[in-house]
């Protein structure tokens, strides 16, 4: 029996879980269910934690690698650090600190769903602007 080409489907940006990253090429920055896992193996941390690995940039570069691993298994933490110091010192176009922090911010964005703009206003609650609560004044602590 023959196989019928299977129409692809068309890409939904809105609920896209993949950022590209251009390093040494361009790079899928995903935190799927093995990256999560194989972070938590190597940081010892919880899923939760996951959004405070970006203050701590040993942590934070253990994220990308797991999130680059996903796609390229042949990567080592040490490799990836070397794509991004690399991916730093180009002449055209060099990747910033900056970059891969709004990278990672976005790639942790995509995989639990949500605008973090949205979260962190409270906009995806469900809460209406009566509903809000509103911070105290001058305290700067919502009552």
């Amino acid at each position: 029996m023959a196989k019928t080409k299977q129409p692809v489907p068309e890409t939904d940006d809105e609920h896209n879980d993949v950022v590209i990253l251009m390093l040494d090429k361009p790079r899928e920055l995903r935190l799927g269910h093995k990256a999560m896992k194989r972070f938590s193996a190597l940081t010892h941390k919880k899923i939760t934690q996951m959004q405070d690995a970006l203050e701590d940039y040993e942590t934070l570069s253990t994220l990308i690698y797991t999130m680059l691993w996903a796609e390229d298994k042949t990567l080592s933490p040490g490799m990836v650090d070397d794509l991004i110091d690399d991916a730093g010192c180009r002449q055209e176009d060099p990747l910033t600190l900056g970059d891969i922090y709004d990278a990672v911010s976005r790639a942790i964005t995509a995989a639990f769903g949500g605008d973090a703009d949205e979260q962190a206003n409270g906009e995806n609650s469900g809460e209406t602007a009566e509903e809000s609560p509103t911070p105290a004044a001058g305290t700067g602590e919502t009552v």
